[in-house]
């Protein structure tokens, strides 16, 4: 839904669904199957927790062949898991369909390839199989759906009729035949004709067509009795029906001459036949018509109806032999067609079986055989003529010619009307077509003791599987055998006597290379499973015997319902539509045609798509039920499923399905009824998230609406779209509300809804618009500050306060919070929007002209609610003039600057709410000067800034004091202090030579004498000197006599530089304030008291900068922790903290250094000792040096190669004399050695060189041994100083900055303006007050030194940890102490003086001996003491304590910082609750 508003707000409200997965969950990406969108939406329509289904279609795919599909599946979770494919239990179709998966288990994000391979069986069947997919966690199940179609051969011809005409006898005619093959693969085809014995003959009476081609066939007629031939010809193809191609021909005689046969003579025949009239001869027909009998049409042929029609299949089979199925009664029938004559031992006889003739027609007729009696199969009368209704037997002869041979033959006779032959006296030329009738015959000559050939040979299958039909049908398969052997087979197939099973042809031979395709027809005569295994006996030979086993079913509707019968629909509100998908499977393995039917009452609440069709086997379709009540109550509706067979008896059987509705009412509530959208960036479009809840028993379709609220200030007309959606029963829809708010300011609409009747776009409405809730928006401006600041290069030394300051960033956070109207945050960069932006000077320090380029890591944060996009736009980046882009800054007048010495990296980003980036300003000293660059800082929808980068790079040998600023202003003071803290102001050196400055405090003279001759400001180190790239502290007392400001401008003065004037500010007040450094540092849009560093190279990191210890009293110490952790994951870092001797007074660091692996951590102690004189510590910089000791370790190595190599070039050289003469000198040497004489000294030993001097194996310190080399003028040579090369520059260490914040007090100001604090602090060292008697104590700590007195504390420490851990038994100890009498040891303990005076004094009074040995109590011995002589020294007695106290708070704070240490090594966890000891209670 989107609302629009001319001048305020857009709302736009839709929907949006999310889901978190636990367990894993699996995706099937389809690659040729449905889409993904086609995929999502069936899925998300499904209802009653329907697994999600994908569909893979394989279409027409031939038989035999193999199809393939792949998809991919992807596991979107973020667990490992493993797939798991199962299939779904079926009994009723093949397994066609196999997966092929590679890898099962799935790492997260990973995608696998699952391929699917479908292989049908049956032609012209359709396949569907199901299959899921799931997890081995059972988090996700997909099903999927396979179908397949197998198709099979389309072979056909390009004529079905072959006239060949008149022909005289012995003469031959020849026409060609194409055969077409369309389809996809092989087709094998056989004609069942033998061209040996028939009249008509094909080339290629068997053969195979290859894929998209076509063949031509020679067929030829050659005839010898003067009589017509008509024979419809089968070519049976396997896996497809056969074909038929008519064969007419006529042959003349010198005698005789029949009337020439023609195709219109055969549909006057088969009309005759249709109307069963063919068995009257054209001359009865005559006279029937004659005689009004029989009624003809203008061509005369008998009038009918339809004729029936039969497939290819049926007419091959069903022709009254084979089949007891006959079409029509047959013209002439012989008694067997296959005669086997078996084994013949003896050529020489003649070996006769007889067969007999029935004319079953109304007139006579004329047999006449074709061949004679020179075949080796004959039949003898060779013509014949039977009466109407009679029979004639005929004798075949077979007279083979060679021995073990095997013969077979296919005899043909043609029946006729023996009236034909006088055709010229029929009135009307009627021509019936003879009748063919082919007689198979075979035999052998094999004998008994000679075995037959060994067949060999190829069956396309073993097992045939016929297409499932349903009772009365009829099924058909084929079976392909191929001859592969040098000799023929003669083949016998078994018979069905159930007759259940038929085969054609059963019996023949196949000659040598030659194929035979057999016609197998299958029709069940009762439900269920028919089996059976026919023989195959080949070559009359019971050992060369194979099996083919039939398979078929029949079957009767029958189909399964989902939740067993019932349909139960959700509780729906009224006038409303509940849908729901109920599913039915077709558990048998023939379609079934569906048809849903229920009462006129029942129709009025349910509807059902769809109403009627057709359910492919196995399939498990659904129907999508729709209830639509009209009262509130329960309804109890009774429809009928009825499923039929779609073939044979049509046999049916009806399921009742309960189905149970119940009508309610419903409505929807949000779950705020003011949603408020917060912190909405103005001009911005965000969404809000509204909870919608369906507190109802039922579904609710709706549609919301946005409307203006009467106290809101959005103005109409508006644009409204339309929302309509669906909420389940007691469930909750999240809404997303769109907006666009155009100014700042709150906003409030309306949101309402409407019920419809549907989701769909012919939905009604039903009853009023219902008030939603309202939705309230609130426009704001983003915010984002500067939060951090880190510096490398020549700004190295530098601490962090010091670049706060230089860059101006406390002006910059200040200027970031203050929102811009709409109309000023435009990104388009003009002349006109330059003049208005807020300037920030930004300084990069000063250092001298060459040095390192300045670094600075400025770390910005969004501070604000809303995220936001940023980016600093240079000069170039918008092509604006330089002249005019300077034009705005007041200062000094500078040339056109240089965009290559300033650098911002990265120049833009997007910042989301709460985080923070980290940003590399750069600058170049390349050019001496100031060189300046405004650089313009730009916020989207928020502030815009001017920020001007100065850089200044010094002249050699030029003493430089770099000022970020020309005035300072101290902390604020309170007047009428007893003692005042001690403030700092830092000087700079930027040159690269140490200079000498000096301050002119005559203008504080004159503010002196302004003040009533009071000092307001002092400057206790008037002048001094500065190192190079070093900053020194100048001491100031800010002494304030009034309640107001003061200030002052004093010169600096830089010898042989120049003067500088700064202003100095200080103001005093009346009051009582608690010290926050803060407040210096940073304003309190940013202020974070401890920050840490985000630079993200910066290796060695502390867990914060900056310690502020606040307002402390004098002799008191503070103590704070700092986690230093190594971030590198493979480099060994070590730290040193620098602290000076001057800062070591009252600060200490502990460990001072340390070592740290990868990834380690080390916790650092800061303690903070006020002592001296009260002082303000503000920014004190505390550096500490980092070296990365893995790199170092490398350097050294590298060095003492290049040290020894150094060392080696020295004492090494090289002769080059020829090798001739070094083999003389060599023979001279050997010749002098027998002799003992001396080598001659002109030997030649070019070929060797001379070993190393012998050395100490004690190295010298690399700087000495450098030193060494630098002055040795052996190394200074160029042969030495080349084969060196040049050393490597040793590892530099960086410098890390701490930063201390602290004021100090007196301990009376400290009482006096924080008494609720001093007694907070332990005041570790008191003042020492002088002592006439000074007598060291026997007993007292005081005269410990630090070594003992650690070991103490370490002693003590220990002994209470381990009371600590014995808690128990340590409390049962002290409670059986505290019950004991006094032991008598303790009268033994050495006395103390105070005890000793009493007991003199009590000796004097009482000279008697006392018989009591108890000692006397402390009080009574003061009671006795006289005060003169009492031996009182307060000083001792104070040093006593305060050592006393001094190991306490030792003791605790070494055992806090071991328990410290101990959580933050992970050997407990800190913040663990406590764990409850509960005891069994005592019975």
């Amino acid at each position: 839904m989107l609302l629009t508003c001319t001048q305020h707000v857009m709302i736009k409200v839709s929907s949006n669904s999310l889901s978190v997965g636990k367990f894993a969950h699996l995706v099937v990406l389809p690659t040729g199957v449905e889409s993904a969108a086609e995929r999502l939406v069936n899925s998300s329509q499904r209802e009653g927790g329907r697994d999600e289904e994908i569909v893979v279609q394989f279409q027409d795919v031939a038989v035999g062949k193999t199809a393939e599909k792949k998809f991919k599946i992807k596991n979107t979770s973020a667990v490992k898991t493993e797939i798991q494919l199962v299939r779904q239990n079926s009994s009723v179709t093949p397994e066609v369909f196999t997966f092929v998966l590679n890898n099962k288990n799935l790492q997260p994000d990973d995608l696998v390839t699952l391929s699917v391979k479908f292989t049908p069986m049956i032609i012209n069947e359709v396949c569907i199989e199901y299959f899921h997919l799931h997890d081995r966690s059972g988090g996700s199940k997909t099903t999927i759906k396979c179908v397949g179609t197998c198709k099979g051969l389309c072979v056909s011809f390009a004529s079905d009729t072959i006239q060949f005409g008149q022909l005289s006898c012995g003469k031959t005619s020849t026409k060609s035949l194409e055969i077409i093959n369309s389809s996809d693969c092989e087709a094998h085809y056989q004609f069942a004709l033998d061209s040996s014995e028939s009249v008509f003959k094909i080339d290629q009476r068997c053969g195979t067509l290859q894929p998209r081609s076509s063949k031509k066939l020679i067929c030829s007629f050659q005839a010898t009795q003067p009589i017509n031939y008509y024979k419809k010809l089968a070519c049976v193809i396997h896996n497809q029906e056969p074909l038929f191609v008519t064969l007419l021909g006529t042959c003349h005689s010198d005698a005789v001459k029949p009337a020439i046969l023609e195709a219109r003579h055969v549909d006057w025949y088969n009309s005759l036949t249709y109307r069963g009239l063919s068995g009257y001869s054209p001359e009865q027909i005559d006279a029937m018509e004659k005689e009004g009998n029989v009624c003809l049409d203008g061509d005369g042929i008998p009038t009918r109806q339809e004729d029936h029609q039969h497939t290819a299949m049926e007419e091959y089979f069903h022709d009254g032999y084979y089949s007891h199925l006959a079409f029509a009664v047959p013209h002439v029938s012989m008694n067997v067609r296959d005669i086997d004559f078996g084994r013949r031992i003896q050529l020489d006889s003649i070996m006769q079986k007889s067969i007999t003739l029935t004319n079953h027609t109304k007139d006579k007729i004329t047999c006449v055989w074709m061949g004679d009696t020179s075949h080796v199969f004959h039949v003898t009368p060779n013509s014949c003529d039977i009466p109407p209704l009679k029979s004639t037997s005929f004798r075949v002869t077979f007279k083979p010619t060679a021995p073990d041979q095997f013969y077979g033959a296919e005899l043909e006779c043609y029946a006729f009307y023996k009236c034909l032959t006088e055709y010229w006296q029929l009135e009307r030329e009627y021509i019936s077509p003879p009748w063919c009738l082919p007689l198979g015959t075979t035999g052998h000559t094999f004998s008994q003791q000679s075995e037959t050939f060994l067949p060999k040979l190829e069956l396309s299958s073993q097992k045939l599987q016929f297409p499932a039909v349903s009772l009365g049908e009829s099924s058909f398969t084929s079976l392909l055998l191929r001859n592969t052997g040098a000799t023929p087979i003669q083949y016998d197939f078994s018979n069905d006597n159930s007759g259940v099973f038929l085969m054609k042809p059963y019996r023949g031979i196949v000659e040598e290379g030659q194929q035979q395709v057999f016609l197998l027809h299958m029709s069940p005569t009762k439900a269920g499973r028919c089996e059976k295994v026919l023989q195959l006996r080949l070559n009359d030979d019971d050992r060369n015997t194979q099996k083919v086993v039939l398979v078929g079913y029949a079957e009767e509707a029958a189909v399964k319902l989902d939740n067993d019968g019932f349909l139960f629909f959700r509780p729906t509100c009224l006038n409303t539509f509940s849908t729901q998908q109920y599913g039915v499977r077709n558990t048998c393995r023939v379609p079934l045609r569906f048809e849903w039917m229920m009462s006129s009452d029942d129709a009025k609440l349910l509807t059902v798509s769809p109403q009627s069709g057709t359910i492919a086997p196995n399939e498990h379709q659904m129907h999508k039920w729709s209830f639509k009540p009209k009262e509130e109550s329960r309804t109890l509706m009774k429809p009928v499923l009825v499923v039929t067979t779609t073939r044979g008896r049509l046999l049916s059987k009806s399921y009742l399905v309960p189905a149970e509705g119940k009508g309610t009412l419903g409505s929807l509530r949000a779950a705020e009824s003011s949603v408020d959208c917060h912190n909405i960036l103005a001009g911005c479009m965000e969404t809000k998230n509204i909870d919608v809840f369906n507190d109802s028993d039922c579904d609710l379709h709706y549609e919301l609406h946005v409307d203006s609220d009467k106290g809101s200030t959005l103005d109409s007309p508006f644009l409204l779209q339309k929302c309509r959606k669906i909420l389940r029963a007691r469930t909750i829809q999240t809404i997303e509300a769109t907006v666009q708010p155009t100014t700042c300011g709150t906003f409030t609409v309306a949101i309402s809804y409407q019920l419809l009747s549907s989701a769909d776009d012919t939905a009604v409405y039903i009853g009023e618009k219902r008030h939603l809730c309202y939705v309230v928006v609130s426009a704001v401006f983003p915010t984002l500050v500067a939060t951090d600041v880190s510096c490398h290069g020549s700004a190295s030394g530098r601490n962090k306060m010091q670049l706060w300051n230089l860059l101006n960033l406390s002006r910059f956070n200040s200027l970031m919070m203050k929102p811009l109207p709409l109309s000023s945050t435009s990104q388009k960069t003009t002349e006109s929007m330059m003049a208005s932006r807020p300037q920030v000077d930004m300084s990069f320090g000063a250092a001298p002209v060459g040095s390192e380029d300045c670094i600075i890591n400025l770390t910005i944060a969004n501070t604000g609610t809303i995220s936001t996009n940023w980016s600093f736009v240079f000069p170039s980046d918008v092509q604006l003039e330089v002249p005019y882009w300077t034009s705005s800054y007041e200062g000094e007048q500078i040339s056109t600057p240089d965009d290559s010495l300033f650098s911002v990296q990265p120049k833009q980003g997007h910042l989301e709410a709460g985080c923070s980036e980290t940003l590399t300003l750069k600058y170049s000293h390349k050019i001496a000067g100031t060189s300046r660059l405004p650089v313009l800082f730009t916020v989207r929808q928020g502030q815009q800034l001017m920020l001007n980068f100065v850089g200044v790079s010094v002249k050699q040998n030029f003493p430089y004091i770099h000022f970020a600023q020309t005035s300072h202003t101290f902390s604020p003071v309170p007047i009428g202090e007893m003692v005042y803290a001690i403030h700092s102001y830092e000087l700079f050196n930027g040159g690269g030579v140490p200079l000498k400055f000096w301050l002119d405090v005559r203008g504080l003279k004159q503010l002196c004498e302004d003040n009533f001759d009071c000092n307001i400001f002092e400057c206790l180190t008037p002048s001094g000197h500065i190192p190079s790239g070093s900053t020194v502290s100048i001491e100031w007392l800010f002494t304030p006599f009034e309640a107001k400001t003061y200030s002052v401008g004093v010169p600096i003065h830089v010898e042989g530089g120049e003067t500088t004037v700064i202003t100095f500010s200080g103001t005093g007040y009346d009051g009582v304030g608690e010290f926050s450094a803060d407040e210096e540092v940073m304003s309190p849009v940013e202020c974070r008291q401890n920050f840490a560093s985000s630079y993200n190279e910066q290796v060695l990191k502390f867990s914060k900068e900056r310690i502020i210890f606040g307002d402390l009293p004098l002799f008191c110490e503070k103590q704070q922790i700092v986690f230093v952790t190594n971030t590198s994951e493979n480099c060994c870092m070590s730290f040193k903290w620098l602290v000076s001797a001057e800062h070591s007074q009252f600060l200490t660091i502990t460990p001072a250094k340390g070592l740290l692996d990868p990834g380690a951590s080390q916790i650092c102690k800061v303690v903070f000792t006020a002592r001296g004189v009260p002082v303000l510590v503000n920014n004190l910089d505390v550096a500490c040096e980092v070296m990365d000791e893995t790199e170092r370790s490398l350097y050294d190595k590298r060095l003492d190669r290049w040290l020894a190599k150094a060392r080696r070039l020295k004492n090494e050289f090289t002769i080059t004399d020829s090798l001739d003469n070094v083999s003389k000198a060599f023979r001279r040497s050997k010749c002098c050695q027998q002799r003992n004489d001396k080598v001659p000294m002109d030997v030649d030993f070019s070929p060797y060189k001379i070993l190393p001097p012998i050395t100490s194996s004690t190295p010298l310190s690399t700087v000495k041994e450098l030193a060494r080399i630098a002055q040795d003028e052996t190394f200074a040579s160029p042969r030495v100083q080349q084969a060196l090369g040049t050393l490597s520059r040793p590892p530099v260490p960086s410098v890390l900055h701490l930063s201390i914040c602290a004021r100090v007090h007196t301990i009376d100001t400290f009482r006096k303006r924080f008494p609720d604090r001093i007694k907070k602090f332990f005041l570790k060292e008191l003042p020492c007050f002088p002592c006439a008697d000074s007598i060291t104590p026997d007993r007292s700590l005081a005269g410990l030194e630090h070594t003992d007195e650690q070991v103490l504390v370490d002693v003590l420490a220990n002994i209470l940890c381990n009371l600590l851990e014995e808690e128990e038994s340590v409390g049962e100890s002290l409670a059986q102490l505290a019950l004991e009498p006094t032991p008598y040891f303790i009268q033994l303990a050495p006395a103390t003086r105070q005890q000793e005076s009493a007991a003199a004094a009590a000796a004097t009074r009482q000279p008697e001996t006392h018989t009591s040995t108890t000692f006397p109590d402390t009080a009574k011995a003061q009671d006795l003491m006289p005060e003169e002589v009492t031996d009182h020294d307060p000083q001792k007695e104070a040093d006593e304590g305060c050592d006393d106290m001094t190991v306490v708070n030792q003791l605790l704070e070494s055992t806090l910082f071991n328990i410290i240490s101990e959580a933050f090594q992970g050997e407990f966890n800190i913040t663990a609750p406590p764990k409850l000891l509960i005891t069994k209670p005592t019975l």
